[in-house]
């Protein structure tokens, strides 16, 4: 990637760009960008964050949230009921997107198998923890569902 540059990548739907820790485009996707930031901002109260504050400040937390130090991915432990929709979590090292009361199972081609959430469990939470509050908040991130599942 070059510096000072746009981020060439490319995922499978929203919430998955959202799990790898990435934020609507301020340039291409402005109208979401915008409510994307006014919720986190609304979502992370704890910042005491406003529209004025830069957004490199909610990048870098983003950041923070999603990768360790060694550049492996920073996950949190939720109980899965408690997670809402456009969340991936991991089982058994497997990445699962919660969409309504199921999980899908995520693959670089699409999502895969669907099964019911079962148990009121605590799981790994793949989704940077400001961005599941975001979620919370409101935000509904897009999903590239299938017919099929």
């Amino acid at each position: 990637m070059a510096p000072d540059r746009y981020t060439e990548l490319f995922f499978l739907d929203e919430a998955t760009a959202f799990a790898a820790g990435h934020r609507p485009c301020f340039e291409c996707r402005r109208a979401v960008y915008n409510r994307f930031k006014t919720l986190w901002i609304k979502g992370n109260p704890r910042y005491k964050f406003s529209m004025a504050t830069s957004i490199k400040e909610i990048d870098e937390i983003i950041h923070d949230e999603r990768m360790n130090a060694d550049c492996s991915k920073k996950m949190y432990k939720a109980n899965i009921k408690s997670l809402p929709e456009g969340t991936f979590i991991s089982i058994n090292n497997e990445a699962y997107l919660i969409a309504g009361d199921h999980l899908y199972l995520w693959s670089a081609a699409g999502y895969t198998k669907r099964e019911a959430i079962g148990s009121d469990s605590k799981v790994n939470v793949l989704t940077p923890k400001s961005i599941v509050n975001t979620f919370r908040a409101g935000y509904v991130p897009q999903i590239n569902m299938p017919q099929t599942l």
